[in-house]
């Protein structure tokens, strides 16, 4: 019985050109949008991110709204009425609305800063690092409170730099892409006698590497 390795070549799907540059290109987009978001962030702060942050609440106001609304309980309709003309309203008027916001979170942050300290203090001795986490989250809190738009300005300069970052990443990720190889099988053929005691080559298996 003889062996013959024959290597042959398979296409991959995944290497199919087409689909290949689809994805590079939709990586530069997605790439670019980010980017440049981030660069509004940074060009703009306070519009940007006030347009942003009451996008996403009052979107999410409005979309309560229609969900209480379709459950037709008791109270429903003027639940849902309310939520819905709530987000409306936020939406309408986006700088008083992004001030409340940052106020809101600039109090949480102060709540939170105190309880990190009342128990942190407790560890002080020992491992005094354990205070600085509550000493930020504090200071942030009490910049929020009195300064909003300072503080919304500088959340959404950090952003718009860590954005900006990942779009530049992303896009180099999506250029430097590189079609997979396609993939190679090796077919074994073996000899058979077959009845009469000819030989018969059949491909009896075959193997990726």
């Amino acid at each position: 019985m003889t062996m013959s390795p024959f290597p042959a070549r398979r296409a991959s799907a995944s290497a199919s050109p087409a689909g290949g540059r689809s994805a590079r290109i939709g990586g530069v987009i997605a790439g670019v949008i980010v980017a440049l978001a981030g660069v509004a962030l940074v060009i703009w702060p306070f519009f940007s991110a006030s347009w942003l942050l009451v996008l996403i609440f009052g979107t999410a106001i409005i979309a309560n709204g229609i969900a209480v609304l379709v459950r037709r309980g008791p109270g429903s309709l003027v639940g849902g009425t309310l939520l819905i003309l709530l987000g409306v309203f936020a939406m309408a008027f986006t700088p008083t609305t992004a001030s409340v916001l940052v106020t809101l979170l600039g109090g949480f942050l102060v709540v939170v800063a105190i309880g990190w300290l009342a128990v942190g203090s407790r560890l002080a001795g020992a491992r005094p690092l354990v205070l600085i986490p509550g000493i930020l989250l504090l200071v942030a809190g009490i910049v929020a409170l009195i300064w909003p738009s300072i503080a919304l300005s500088i959340i959404a300069v950090v952003t718009g730099v860590v954005m900006i970052a990942v779009g530049v990443m992303i896009v180099r990720g999506a250029v430097s892409v590189r079609r997979t190889p396609a993939a190679e099988e090796t077919i074994i053929i073996v000899d058979r006698p077959d009845a009469g005691g000819a030989g018969g080559a059949s491909p009896v298996g075959s193997s990726d590497r």
